[in-house]
């Protein structure tokens, strides 16, 4: 493998890179990661192939690099996948996107949070790394910068935000450090 190539998770997978059969056959190209990502829950990834979309649930992927995604299936097997769900082809629901004034690198990562007492603010939610709060599963225990206090946090839909509270939460942007 490749310098360049190193195996990743999937809240780090690039949209737009070759999705292959067991035996290497080249069938599409990554058009979706599908997620839960209040639960960091990995479900799958929508193909986009000669045939159309394909939803390849988890069980059927092999490897995740940043050059590549390998299935476990082979090329037939592949063609008779369902197409996704519409659920599964919304980019605001379950799928991990980001917010469009964010930097490209950071913007899956980023999301808005609500403290207990009901502060709105963005912070880095990696799955599975964090170094300045706790996790409890879909909960963290951090510092709100509305409060100035530590308090359990939690991921808020962006579409149940008014305009008013999406920009009190832009006034306490991201740090640089989960």
């Amino acid at each position: 493998m490749a310098d360049e190539e190193r195996p990743i998770a999937y809240t780090a997978l690039p949209l737009g890179i070759p999705v292959l059969s067991a035996a290497g056959a080249r069938l599409g190209v990554v058009d979706r990661v599908v997620a839960d990502y209040e639960q960091d829950i990995f479900r799958g990834i929508v193909v986009r192939g000669r045939q159309g979309w394909r939803f390849v649930e988890r069980r059927h992927v092999d490897r995740l690099t940043t050059a590549r995604v390998v299935l476990t299936l082979e090329e037939a097997a592949f063609d008779r996948l369902p197409e996704p769900t519409p659920a599964q082809l919304e980019r605001d629901r379950e799928t991990v996107y980001a917010p469009a004034h964010l930097s490209a690198r950071r913007d899956r990562f980023v999301v808005v949070v609500r403290c207990a007492r009901g502060g709105l603010f963005e912070t880095l939610w990696v799955p599975g790394a964090s170094f300045r709060s706790l996790r409890l599963g879909p909960w963290r225990i951090m510092r709100c910068p509305v409060h100035d206090r530590v308090e359990v946090v939690h991921i808020v839909d962006p579409a149940s935000l008014t305009p008013q509270e999406r920009a009190a939460a832009a006034t306490h942007p991201a740090g640089p450090i989960p």
